[in-house]
């Protein structure tokens, strides 16, 4: 029997513009349920605020069924012993991050010397600093300055940051390289990267062997809501115009509608995680640390739900 509603706990609010289109487009009502969603550090009505080092403790208390995030945690917990969590899906296997600067600097190469902003997570900074060294870049000559909070507002923030002078440049999220642009910065091309980041959905193993059916209709309807993402482009950007943009200061339709088409193109129709990204997200952090580096990158992975809904043709369907 699949719960009339079931609570996911987003690990930031980067995560927001498919999970706000899950929770809105309707998906979840033909899969039988209704979506509550939390973000980490933001208010939303009497709910209370949930940190980021609440995440591991929500899920395994049964305060949420699921989880967006909590890329490296998962394999410490393993490492000490605790089998209770698993990744069921990933609709991400690219990096997304951006690069703006200031008009100035057009090349990676002249970040050297400068003062960059960025997030310490590995998933951020590690890929940001590994990024730049495919570039070319000397990253021991770049001044790294790392941002004390992950909010809504950080991003927006950081552009006007730039925009003032006070840093050289900013790692940001999409759309907020064209909210730089349309400033006068330059947004800087950086190599591709795969990896395990945003969307990642994670649960704990008892709740997965216990509520079949609810992961199933879960699953179903991320499925679905990617597909309604990338294929109803003007109702997408109704729900991320009212939903999310007031939340992270976007600046005219222009940058939502930017939103939704680079999210069309980086979210996976069939979410199953690409083993180049499960690998660097791994040698970010885990790969390592003895503490728990015996641990195999694909021991926390259970994509067995994902394998019947795509061989039952779920997935063709939506798209035939």
């Amino acid at each position: 029997m699949v719960r009339s509603k079931i609570r996911l706990l987003c690990s930031d609010i980067s995560h927001m513009p498919l999970h706000y289109v899950l929770r809105d487009s309707g998906v979840t009502q033909k899969h039988g349920f209704e979506l509550e969603v939390d973000i980490v550090n933001v208010k939303q009505g009497e709910r209370p605020v949930r940190k980021i080092g609440d995440r591991a403790a929500c899920l395994l208390n049964g305060d949420y069924e699921f989880l967006s995030g909590l890329h490296h945690e998962t394999y410490v917990y393993r490492a000490r012993g605790d089998r209770r969590f698993v990744y069921l899906a990933q609709t991400q296997n690219d990096w997304d991050d951006r690069l703006i600067a200031r008009p100035d600097i057009q090349d990676p190469k002249q970040l050297e010397g400068r003062r960059l902003l960025t997030a310490r997570a590995p998933c951020v900074g590690g890929n940001l600093e590994r990024a730049l060294r495919q570039a070319g870049v000397d990253t021991s000559k770049v001044e790294f300055v790392f941002s004390q909070s992950r909010t809504g507002t950080s991003c927006h923030e950081a552009v006007q940051m730039v925009v003032r002078g006070e840093l050289d440049a900013a790692n940001v999220d999409i759309p907020f390289d064209l909210q730089g642009k349309k400033q006068g910065l330059n947004a800087i091309e950086l190599p591709a990267r795969p990896v395990i980041h945003n969307t990642t959905i994670c649960a704990s193993t008892d709740f997965v062997r216990s509520n079949e059916e609810t992961v199933l209709a879960f699953l179903k309807a991320l499925i679905a809501a990617v597909h309604f993402f990338k294929t109803e482009k003007r109702k997408v950007c109704e729900i991320l115009s009212r939903e999310l943009a007031p939340l992270i200061h976007l600046d005219g339709d222009d940058e939502v509608e930017y939103l939704q088409q680079e999210w069309s193109k980086l979210l996976s129709a069939k979410p199953y995680p690409h083993p180049l990204a499960v690998w660097n997200v791994y040698d970010l952090d885990i790969g390592h640390d003895p503490k728990s580096n015996f641990i195999s990158p694909l021991e926390i992975w259970d994509t067995h739900s994902l394998r019947l809904i795509d061989d039952g043709g779920f997935i063709e369907e939506l798209y035939r």
